[in-house]
């Protein structure tokens, strides 16, 4: 939602004689101040796309003994006070303390704008400020859900991740041995880079893509500036998920084949740590404080806790059945896991580790991730080629969108305006956005 306001200043220039007794002029209305909320998007409890579309009007009461009545306008141009002919007069109130009105009558994609006029019973009026606001198009649950295109990729896409300017998107393609390079404004691969072999996973900070290469055992730094190999380094057995700390001064690496998580040196790539864990860690993610990393052992059912100060492990949570895809959310205050054989979404809570109410999702939940406003979560689910939408704040799956064949990673880019998804078998990449910033 977009909300701009333009504030019309209504001067009053007054005359007096000499003598202060004399009239000065005439006594117009005190005029309001008014504002616009949307109100609209998805309406609890039906999931079934149900969506309003309703403005709320609110504005400041007139306090004049004189009062008479507020006219409320709308338009789909500026300006109304200097042309009211051209506006639609949508609400008439003869209640001074009456001050407030829901559009009902509105279209999705459309700037409107609206003012009051205050009249007293002198016939004399004064005009508000005038607001305006355009609704996105119509979305039922307050991200994106429009599919816009569908890039070619090379074999086995599965990690996903936008750099956070938001210039590039990197595919690790598993199967080709390429990181393949979107860029948003142009929704076409602009660039390949080919690595030693097997890329699994990729995480970004503003100057480096880090690509974990599973096949080869190793970490590569590929360079934004050029999208060219800067370094490799070698790692533990089948290296999977990996993540940056947000100072982007660390990377943290699951090597999925020996039970433990590297710590590298972003600069350099040099190994500061390595760290064991439970059986099989598969993905992981780091808080949005830096203190902390999460981390799924899909062969033990565990989720490893890891303090960032001193690489150690600080808890191990009995979570899931077999725990794969994990992100943390807007705040921090929860990470959620993909639990793939029991089809859930599993809440944990980081202030004391308690898992709380599953979230049912689709067959096979494989990769998550959250929009920045925190409201909603992306599951991509393999077993169903759906990627659902899980509502976080009633904790709910409220819809799910097709996407391809085995989808994989997905990310949102850090605005929200897009979300990616990774299908890796039918070797592409679903994007989703609004309607409005759909490509052209």
């Amino acid at each position: 939602m977009k909300c701009t306001v333009s504030i019309v200043i209504v001067l009053l220039f007054l005359s007096c004689g000499d003598n202060p007794t004399e009239p000065v002029g005439p006594d117009y209305p005190t005029p309001s101040v008014i504002s616009a909320l949307f109100i609209g998007g998805w309406l609890p409890p039906d999931t079934s796309k149900g969506t309003s579309n309703d403005i709320l009007l609110t504005w400041t009461v007139c306090p004049d003994s004189s009062f008479w009545k507020y006219t409320l306008y709308r338009s789909n141009t500026p300006d109304i006070e200097s042309l009211p002919d051209s506006a639609e007069v949508i609400h008439i109130i003869f209640d001074a303390s009456d001050t407030a009105y829901t559009d009902t009558h509105t279209e999705w994609d459309t700037w409107f704008y609206y003012a009051v006029r205050t009249s007293n019973q002198d016939t004399l009026v004064s005009w508000s400020n005038e607001v305006s606001l355009s609704i996105l198009p119509e979305t039922s649950f307050g991200g994106p859900d429009m599919l816009v295109q569908t890039i070619n990729v090379g074999a086995g896409p599965g990690g996903i991740t936008s750099l956070p300017s938001e210039d590039r998107v990197y595919v690790a393609c598993y199967f080709d041995n390429y990181v393949y390079v979107l860029e948003p404004s142009y929704p076409y691969v602009i660039n390949i880079v080919s690595l030693s072999g097997g890329a699994f996973d990729v995480c970004a900070s503003s100057d480096y893509v880090y690509v974990s290469c599973s096949s080869s055992d190793e970490v590569t730094a590929i360079r934004t500036s050029d999208n060219t190999v800067e370094s490799t380094v070698s790692v533990g057995d089948f290296p999977s998920g990996l993540c940056i700390t947000p100072d982007g001064s660390r990377v943290y690496v699951c090597c999925y084949g020996i039970d433990e998580v590297w710590c590298l040196d972003a600069s350099s790539l040099a190994v500061l740590n390595t760290i064991s864990v439970g059986d099989g860690p598969w993905d992981i993610c780091v808080l949005p404080s830096g203190d902390f990393i999460y981390l799924t052992n899909r062969l033990d059912g565990t989720v490893s806790v890891v303090r960032v100060s001193d690489n150690s492990v600080v808890s191990t949570l009995d979570a899931a059945s077999e725990p794969v895809g994990i992100c943390s959310s807007v705040s921090g205050d929860y990470v959620y896991v993909c639990d793939y054989s029991s089809n859930e979404v599993l809440p944990i809570r980081t202030s004391d580790g308690s898992v709380e109410s599953a979230i049912d999702v689709g067959a096979g939940p494989t990769g998550i991730t959250v929009v920045p406003n925190g409201s909603l979560a992306y599951v991509s689910c393999y077993l169903d080629d759906r990627v659902y939408l899980v509502d976080l704040t009633i904790g709910s799956a409220v819809s799910y969108l097709p996407v391809g064949v085995r989808p994989n990673g997905v990310c949102s880019l850090p605005s929200g305006e897009y979300v990616y998804v990774a299908n890796s078998s039918s070797s592409t990449v679903s994007v989703f956005g609004y309607s409005s910033l759909a490509y052209q």
